[in-house]
């Protein structure tokens, strides 16, 4: 066959019947279809520098009869997401923002199991705290544990105060009474707003989370077994 060009340089393999394809470590690829880089006369791979290139991770036999070749294919291509996971973990940083250690002793556990315990455990007037919250949810509301509690404690003061107007007997043990209510009341605010506050407001906090929860279970529980 003629040359078509007189710069045999410039014809492609074919024109030519003297001249053979051309063989690279590229024509054995198997990945060669979807590299950008291919060359059907380069020697080297140009992305792993071997040559010819790796072959590409062994499949078992069985699951590549089971999924089809081209699956199996593609998924020994993919980079495996367990290499990807210890990959992170291993550059997760150990430390905070501040360059310090982790303290775990921020989440405070003494503190918290000692009032989980308490809401859960201790009982108080033949219940504990944490039913008392879910008791008084379910029958008068999600503000009941907050109002009752307050209700109370403004009808007795409500009641002290206005004593003290009543003259005689009366309005002096009450007037005591008012007295002793407001150093109480001082006190209090003192103790909660100091480092051992946590002593009222933590199994405050933990009787109304896990009153939720028991309503929240209850719930669900008669919505799924139609129990009461």
């Amino acid at each position: 066959m003629a040359p078509l060009n007189k710069n045999h340089d410039d014809e492609p393999w074919w024109a030519d019947g003297q001249r053979s394809e051309p063989v690279g470590c590229c024509s054995v690829c198997p990945v060669a279809s979807g590299c950008p880089l291919r060359s059907q006369t380069a020697l080297r791979c140009a992305v792993t520098g071997d040559q010819p290139p790796p072959p590409p991770p062994g499949i078992a036999p069985d699951l590549a009869e089971s999924v089809g070749q081209d699956p199996v294919v593609a998924m020994a291509e993919t980079v495996s997401w367990a290499d990807v996971t210890a990959a992170v973990a291993e550059q997760a940083p150990s430390r905070d923002g501040g360059g310090n250690d982790p303290d775990w002793g921020r989440l405070q556990p003494f503190r918290n199991l000692l009032s989980i315990a308490v809401v859960s455990f201790l009982p108080v007037g033949g219940t504990t705290a944490a039913r008392w919250v879910a008791d008084s949810i379910s029958s008068s509301g999600i503000t009941a544990p907050v109002l009752t509690p307050l209700g109370f404690v403004l009808a007795g003061t409500g009641a002290v105060f206005l004593g003290q107007l009543v003259p005689g007997l009366t309005g002096f043990v009450c007037a005591l009474a008012w007295k002793a209510l407001v150093l109480t009341g001082r006190g209090l605010v003192r103790l909660v707003r100091s480092p051992r506050g946590w002593i009222i407001t933590r199994p405050a906090l933990w009787a109304a989370g896990i009153g939720v929860l028991i309503v929240s279970w209850r719930a669900a529980t008669h919505f799924l077994t139609g129990a009461s």
